[in-house]
């Protein structure tokens, strides 16, 4: 009777959850890229770096890289609610992987990258800015002083659906 039960439950359980997904909205303008991939050339001006990003089981979102020098990567994301920001797992072709996070510092989504020599400092960081519907920027910086100094920024534009 108790497996019965269980059983039972089980489907109203799983409705339960289902009908309550956390939904692609907690990730803020970063979710309004799934569907799309967008393309920006780099500062020397020949290297293409293109990344797409697709909803996965309505509250994450995958995203493929790919860099025209050969290089690919792929990431999970996922949205932690305790925390506030974005966790995410990434993945490359030179055999790379890492487990990282990202946050909002007002409109720009920070992507703080963290030395390997001293976890407890930042390396460097990615600084996106969306600008419109079609494109956003991407800032890589680094620390200087008590603040921080752009190296390269990249804008990135939505490909046209092949």
């Amino acid at each position: 009777m108790r497996k019965l039960a269980c059983i039972l439950m089980l489907p109203a359980a799983s409705a339960a959850w289902a009908a309550e997904p956390p939904p692609l909205a907690q990730f803020g303008w970063f979710s309004d890229m799934v569907g799309s991939c967008w393309a920006g050339t780099l500062p020397d001006g020949k290297t293409l770096h293109t990344h797409c990003y697709t909803e996965q089981f309505g509250r994450f979102i995958r995203g493929t890289s790919n860099l025209s020098i050969g290089f690919q990567g792929d990431s999970l994301f996922a949205w932690n609610g305790a925390e506030r920001r974005i966790d995410y797992y990434v993945w490359g072709s030179d055999g790379n992987h890492s487990r990282q996070e990202a946050n909002y510092e007002g409109e720009r989504l920070v992507f703080p990258m963290r030395s390997r020599k001293e976890p407890s400092k930042v390396a460097f960081r990615s600084v996106w800015k969306r600008i419109d519907a079609n494109s956003f920027e991407v800032s890589r910086e680094v620390p200087d002083g008590d603040g921080w100094k752009s190296e390269l920024t990249v804008l990135y534009r939505r490909q046209a659906p092949k």
